[in-house]
């Protein structure tokens, strides 16, 4: 997982991106002011000394998250991976790792656009948590879930016409292969 983080890494440097890039940056004044002040320095990702232990995960949804969603949770503080994979036409944004003022390492997960919550909606849409597991959004305009497959690891996308389904075909077969072969337009 670090080395397609890294590879991402490499990608935003070279197409000059920055905090203003995400989403997120409507929200810059909840961020940790030693966190932002490494955003605005170009630092996009920034090397978490404290981890999570997803504890909170496993109590509100009942198991342990995925060892390579929790590796690349745990790995950045970071605003989310985005990007185009191979022909889709839409851009995949994979969720954030951000610490807002006087959270502890967990608290990114309970936010509303966090982890548990986005879960939890998967749910209310009749999806499974124990097959599929939302890590990200496709398509910003429709907000398709982009879903881990727990028992394999693949990804796949939301099925806006099953309730609770996704597409027959994986989108990749693994969240590092999609991490590398994400690119930026």
């Amino acid at each position: 997982m670090e080395e397609a983080i890294k590879h991402y890494m490499d990608i935003v440097r070279e197409k000059g991106i920055n905090i203003y890039h995400f989403s997120v940056s409507r929200r810059l004044s909840n961020i940790e002011p030693e966190l932002m002040n490494r955003f605005s320095a170009g630092e996009i990702f920034v090397t978490r000394q404290e981890h999570s232990d997803f504890e909170i995960f496993k109590r509100e949804i009942g198991y342990h998250i995925p060892k390579d969603i929790a590796d690349y949770l745990n790995a950045y503080w970071q605003p989310g991976i985005f990007g185009y994979y191979k022909d889709w036409s839409e851009c995949f944004m994979l969720f954030s790792a951000i610490r807002h003022i006087g959270e502890k390492t967990d608290d990114f997960l309970l936010r509303s656009d966090g982890l548990i919550s986005e879960a939890k909606r998967w749910l209310s849409y009749d999806g499974d948590l124990r097959k599929y597991m939302p890590i990200g959004i496709y398509d910003a305009y429709s907000c398709s879930f982009l879903l881990y497959e727990v028992g394999t690891g693949r990804i796949f996308i939301e099925d806006w016409d099953n309730d609770g389904g996704v597409e027959s075909e994986p989108v990749a077969d693994s969240l590092k292969e999609l991490i590398l072969g994400l690119y930026l337009k």
